[in-house]
């Protein structure tokens, strides 16, 4: 766990807390699936090497079924693709076995198929097993998938590969790397990544101090509703750094946060509400 953080603002110190985002994420899976789609499809997305997914035919009729809701029929037909060395199914296969999904939950088979998946490149897969290392305390083998997806263009992996540079989690720590791959992740518009790099610039951490880069981070991940995001956006507009003093905006972005639960926000707002009409 990082050790807390604290601002040194003129005006007072606000923690940089480090609570609900400690762990690595893991990748959601569900949905429909599409043959080409890459807004939609599983396999689509972030993987450089997808131009043939849809040419093998069980492949086609397992997603066709999946989409339909027949799913014990979708995990026949991607079983038979899987054993093809066909790595998107083999991905999809591992998905449906780790949420019971037209096949008995098991986890040992969810396993099998992500490494399978991952040994052939697969990027979800490759960062979903780093997950499962992680999540076993294999750090080592944690970063060493990670840094695959990462390599793929993942955003999940890339953020994920941060957090572990800037815990020393399997590799040893460093901030600089930390914000590298933080960037890369965060000009994908993933909002966690553009929430710690905002943090690393704030702290002037691996990067050269920037309250103004700070400003620019948190808001783009306080206006996808990061709460962490919006409540130190908020303070930078209480304190005027990097931008402008704002009252009102202040007062907009605290109870943003406030909103979704976030505790120093809530406390900000019941102390300060004696001030509002």
């Amino acid at each position: 766990m990082l050790s807390t953080a604290w601002s040194l603002s003129p005006a007072r110190s606000v923690p940089l807390e480090d609570k609900a985002q400690s762990g690595l994420q893991h990748i959601p899976s569900g949905g429909a699936l599409a043959l080409h789609s890459v807004r939609s499809s599983i396999f689509a997305r972030g993987r450089r090497d997808a131009a043939n997914s849809s040419s093998n035919a069980d492949y086609q009729s397992a997603v066709a079924a999946y989409n339909a809701g027949r799913f014990t029929e979708a995990a026949a037909s991607f079983s038979q693709a899987a054993h093809q060395s066909h790595a998107e199914s083999q991905y999809i296969l591992s998905t449906m076995y780790d949420a019971g999904k037209g096949v008995p939950q098991d986890d040992a088979q969810a396993a099998r198929w992500e490494r399978t998946a991952a040994e052939l490149g697969h990027v979800y897969a490759l960062a979903n097993l780093s997950f499962r290392c992680s999540s076993a305390g294999d750090f080592a083998g944690a970063f060493e998938w990670c840094q695959r997806a990462a390599d793929g263009d993942l955003a999940w992996a890339q953020y994920n590969l941060g957090l572990m540079y800037q815990k020393g989690e399997g590799v040893a720590p460093s901030e600089a790397e930390a914000a590298h791959w933080y960037r890369l992740a965060a000009s994908q518009g993933f909002a966690d990544a553009q929430q710690r790099l905002a943090d690393l610039y704030y702290l002037g951490q691996g990067v050269p101090r920037s309250y103004t880069q700070a400003a620019q981070w948190y808001r783009r991940a306080a206006e996808q509703g990061s709460a962490r995001a919006q409540f130190q956006l908020g303070h930078l507009y209480d304190v005027g750094l990097g931008i402008e003093h704002d009252y009102t905006q202040y007062r907009y972005w605290t109870r943003k946060a406030a909103e979704q639960g976030h505790e120093d926000a809530v406390r900000e707002v019941n102390r300060r509400d004696y001030r509002d009409p």
